[in-house]
């Protein structure tokens, strides 16, 4: 049953942020500034709540089987289950729940409002129980034309933390009585994030330092100009997955673990290679995954992240001049200019038979190199 919770899904989130920033210019040209910055969400949009999930403690009190009978079974009477109404069971497909079948059943009649099989609280605008942090130094370098050059360049080091990475409302919480499951390093953490771009233009030609005169060595050799942009992170956080489930409660199932170190698994030679190694440790690693009991697994282990994601482009242009008011443009650019392959991970769901292993092209997360030449004439 979806339900508009009035007042608290029209509310809107609320933020607090708060920054420090010190800028020191170093030269006429070149300034160095360096800041932290922070945001702490509250009342983001979530989706978490299941308020008709039934109590952990049942499942250990009555048992899956007697949970999955009929609540007037001999063991269900025997157990001391009585209908939560005097019409429940009587009329199939009340309300979506309480017919006869599978939902007359000692769990339906267990439920807080045993008139409905679920209470969805993501279709009516989420529940806003979600929170974050945010915290990020940075620091930077910008350094305005002169001498043929420009370049700004950045680092950022951040973290994040949160049980509600998107505004588009994600599934229910794995228990709602223990939402502190779903606290976790963000889905796009990035702790470590440098950026770079520059241009800068040949110092031959006319005006320049070298062959500045107006014969063919200006022409062919002068106004040249290099630029590129090239970016290296890290990769986003990444968790494991289990086939099992809990039919007595929504949400999706994570896994049982020991610890969050380890998981990757070595390397045969010195990089990474998708024929002979896997991504992360066999199944075995990992210790048995009963079927009735939750996990205990965050969403994401930072500890356990995608590669790094490294790319260069690189352009070459030049204005050709024909005369006075007529002109071509050259310019040739390579985009991932090192050809760099970035791997996947292949399946992180602990049961399935390749887990950990890269099966084909859509472990491949970047594109390959490509390059393209363009002329463009102006009269």
């Amino acid at each position: 049953m979806p339900w508009w919770q009035g007042k608290e899904a029209t509310t809107p989130p609320a933020f607090i942020t708060w920054n420090l920033s010190i800028q020191r210019q170093l030269s006429p040209t070149t300034v160095m500034e360096t800041s932290y910055n922070a945001s702490l969400g509250s009342g983001l949009q979530a989706g978490l709540l299941n308020y008709n999930q039934l109590n952990p403690a049942l499942l250990t009190q009555y048992g899956a089987t007697l949970l999955n009978s009929r609540f007037d079974s001999p063991a269900a009477i025997a157990a001391g289950i009585k209908a939560p109404y005097p019409t429940f069971g009587a009329n199939p497909g009340l309300k979506g729940t309480g017919g006869w079948g599978t939902q007359a059943t000692v769990r339906q009649a267990l439920r807080p409002y045993p008139q409905y099989n679920s209470i969805d609280t993501a279709s009516g605008g989420g529940d806003h129980s979600g929170h974050s942090t945010y915290h990020a130094f940075m620091i930077r370098f910008e350094k305005r034309y002169s001498a043929g050059l420009q370049f700004q360049t950045s680092y950022v080091f951040s973290k994040i933390l949160t049980d509600a990475d998107s505004y588009w409302v994600g599934g229910a919480a794995m228990d709602h009585f223990n939402r502190g499951l779903e606290k976790s390093i963000g889905q796009f953490d990035v702790p470590h994030n440098f950026k770079m771009g520059a241009v800068y233009d040949l110092p031959f030609g006319r005006g320049k330092k070298f062959l500045s005169g107006n014969g063919a060595a200006n022409w062919i050799a002068g106004g040249w100009r290099v630029s590129g942009t090239a970016f290296y992170a890290s990769g986003i956080p990444l968790g494991l997955g289990t086939s099992n489930s809990l039919p007595l409660f929504s949400g999706g199932l994570r896994p049982i673990i020991s610890t969050y170190d380890g998981w990757r698994a070595p390397t045969k030679g010195g990089d990474f290679d998708p024929f002979v190694d896997r991504f992360v440790q066999p199944a075995s690693f990992f210790p048995a995954q009963p079927a009735n009991t939750f996990g205990n697994q965050t969403r994401y282990n930072p500890k356990l992240r995608q590669f790094g994601n490294y790319n260069e482009n690189i352009s070459i242009a030049k204005s050709f001049p024909i005369r006075e008011q007529m002109r071509i443009d050259f310019r040739a650019e390579a985009f991932n200019a090192f050809n760099r392959v970035r791997f996947g991970t292949g399946s992180l769901q602990l049961q399935n038979n390749q887990f950990g292993q890269l099966t084909g092209a859509g472990d491949l997360l970047n594109s390959p190199r490509s390059m393209q030449v363009a002329l463009k004439l102006y009269f």
